[in-house]
C-alpha cells in the first residue's frame, strides 16, 4: 500500500509541474540560481549547483522522467526496489535544490525520500525471500518474472471489486487535488489527469496480479512488521524535528497559535463549515495550544521508541489528517501572502497515508494478541541481533551524543537550530529503544 501511495505522489509531482511550468528548464535554472546566491546555503551544494546550471535543461527533463518513471514502477508494484531508489535519488536532488526556497517546507521532498528509501530495502528483502506457497512447493526455484512482480497484496479482493475501490478512491483524490489548488490556472485538468493517470495504473497493478504469486509465510509477516517499525520510527523522527522547529518560530505561543490559526482560515481553501471551526479554534488558542503540543511531543517520543504503538500511531495519523485537510491551498510562505503558490498537496497528505498504514497494521496485529505487553511494548525490535551488537550500539549512541553536543549549529536558521536540537534528543531515545527490547516479547513466528 506505501508502495501505491509513494507512486500516486510520483504522478501527481509531475502532471502539476509540467501544467505549472515547473518543468521548464528555465524555471528550474530560476531555482539553481537562488540557490547559488544565498549565502546560508552549503558549499557543497552551491557546487553541485554551478556543475549543473549549464546541463539545466538534460538535468530538468531526466529529473523529472525519473521521477515519472518511479512512479509507474511504484503503483504497478514492479520493480518495486528499483522503482523506490529512482524515487529516493530524485526526491533527495529536488529537496537539495528547493529546501533553501521561501515556498518550501523542510521535509516536503525529504520525507517522501526516506519513506523510499525505507521500501527500497524492505522490498529488497521481501524479494529475496520470496517462495512459492506451501501447496506449490517443488524443487524447481520461484521463476525469475515472479520475483520481479513481487506477491499479491490483496488475494482475497476481486478484479471488479478492486476497480470499484479504485474509482472510489480516486474521486477522494480528484477532490483532494481540486482544494489543494495545485495546478494553478489548470488546476481543473491537474486534479483530472492525476486522478484518472493513478486509477488506470492501480488498476493494471490489479491485473498483473495473475502473474504473481501469493506470499502469506510467516517469514513474510515477521519482515512486514521491522519494516512498518522503521516507517514509524522515520515519522517520529520528524515529529521530533517539527515539535522544535514550530517552538522557534513560537507557533507553541498563545499568540503565534492564534496568528497560525487564523492565517489558515484566512487562505485556506477547506468547506466554510471547516474554517469557522478553526476561528472557534483561533479563539480558544490557550486552551487548544498546550494540548497539541503535549500531544506532539509525546507522539514523537512514543514513535520512536515504538510503546503504545497502535493507539499512538493512529491518533497521530488522525492529527496529521486534520492538518492536511487544513492547510489545503494555503502556501508556505509565512506569513501567507497571495499569488504564491500553493503548498504540495502530498507533502503531509502522503505522511499520513504512510502514518494509516502503520496504524492499521498494529491494529490489527494487537486483536491477535491479547498481551498487555504486547499492547504496551510489541515485539522486539532488535530480535536478530546480538547481545555484543547492542553493547555496541549504546557505544555508537554514546559516543554521538557527545560528538552532537560539542558541535554548534552552523546558522542561525531555523532549519539548522531545529536539526541540531533534534539529533541531541535522538539519541536518547534511540538508547531506550534499544534498552526496551529486553522487555519487549519475543517474536510469535519464533
Amino acid at each position: 500500500m506505501i508502495s501505491l501511495f509513494l507512486g500516486a505522489a510520483c504522478i501527481q509531482l509531475v502532471i502539476m509541474r509540467y501544467l505549472n511550468g515547473e518543468m521548464a528548464p528555465q524555471a528550474f535554472a530560476a531555482v539553481l540560481e537562488q540557490l547559488i546566491r544565498t549565502e546560508e546555503v552549503p558549499a557543497a551544494l552551491k557546487s553541485l549547483a554551478i556543475f549543473f546550471t549549464p546541463h539545466i535543461t538534460s538535468l530538468t527533463y531526466s529529473l523529472h522522467f525519473v521521477i515519472l518513471l518511479a512512479g509507474v514502477l511504484l503503483i504497478l508494484r514492479v520493480l518495486m526496489t528499483l522503482g523506490a531508489l529512482l524515487m529516493f535519488v530524485s526526491f533527495i536532488v529536488l529537496w537539495g535544490f528547493t529546501y533553501m526556497g521561501e515556498n518550501s517546507w523542510f521535509f516536503e521532498f525529504l520525507s517522501p525520500a526516506l519513506y523510499a528509501l525505507v521500501l527500497a530495502v524492505s522490498s529488497c528483502s521481501f524479494t529475496s525471500n520470496i517462495q512459492k506457497p506451501s501447496d506449490q512447493a517443488s524443487s524447481h526455484p520461484t521463476p525469475y518474472h515472479q520475483r520481479l512482480l513481487g506477491s499479491i497484496l490483496a488475494p482475497d479482493i476481486s478484479f471488479l471489486s478492486w476497480c470499484l475501490w479504485v474509482i472510489v478512491a480516486s474521486s477522494v483524490l480528484f477532490a483532494i487535488f481540486l482544494m489543494s489548488r495545485n495546478g494553478g490556472n489548470h488546476i481543473l485538468l491537474a486534479s483530472l489527469l492525476s486522478s484518472i493517470t493513478i486509477a488506470a495504473l492501480a488498476i493494471l497493478s490489479k491485473f498483473l496480479d495473475r502473474y504473481r504469486i501469493v506470499l502469506q509465510t510467516e517469514q513474510s509477516n515477521l519482515l512486514v512488521g521491522r519494516w512498518i517499525n522503521l516507517f514509524t520510527i522515520t515519522i517520529g523522527v520528524m515529529l521530533i524535528f517539527q515539535v522544535y522547529e514550530d517552538s522557534l518560530l513560537n507557533w507553541f505561543t498563545v499568540e503565534g497559535y492564534r496568528g497560525l490559526v487564523n492565517s489558515y482560515v484566512e487562505y485556506g481553501n477547506t468547506p466554510l463549515w471547516f474554517r469557522n471551526a478553526l476561528a472557534w479554534v483561533a479563539e480558544h488558542a490557550n486552551i487548544f495550544m498546550p494540548i497539541q503540543r503535549v500531544f506532539e511531543v509525546s507522539a514523537a517520543i512514543c514513535m520512536v521508541i515504538l510503546v503504545f504503538r497502535f493507539p499512538i500511531v493512529l491518533l497521530t495519523t488522525g492529527l496529521f489528517a486534520i492538518l492536511s485537510f487544513t492547510e489545503f491551498g494555503v502556501t508556505n510562505v509565512w506569513p501567507p501572502a497571495p499569488g504564491k503558490p500553493p503548498a504540495w498537496v502530498f507533502e503531509l497528505l502522503l505522511t499520513t497515508l504512510v502514518s494509516l498504514t502503520c496504524g492499521l497494521y498494529y491494529l490489527f496485529d494487537a486483536l491477535k494478541c491479547k498481551s498487555w505487553r504486547y499492547w504496551l511494548l510489541g515485539y522486539k525490535v532488535f530480535e536478530s541481533i546480538s547481545s555484543l551488537d547492542k553493547r555496541l550500539l549504546f557505544i555508537l549512541f554514546f559516543i554521538l551524543e557527545i560528538i552532537v553536543f560539542s558541535v554548534s549549529p552552523s546558522s542561525k536558521e531555523n532549519d539548522i537550530i531545529a536539526l541540531h536540537l533534534a539529533a541531541l534528543a535522538l539519541i536518547p531515545l534511540f538508547y531506550i529503544l534499544t534498552l526496551l527490547d529486553v522487555h519487549r516479547k519475543d517474536s510469535k513466528y519464533h
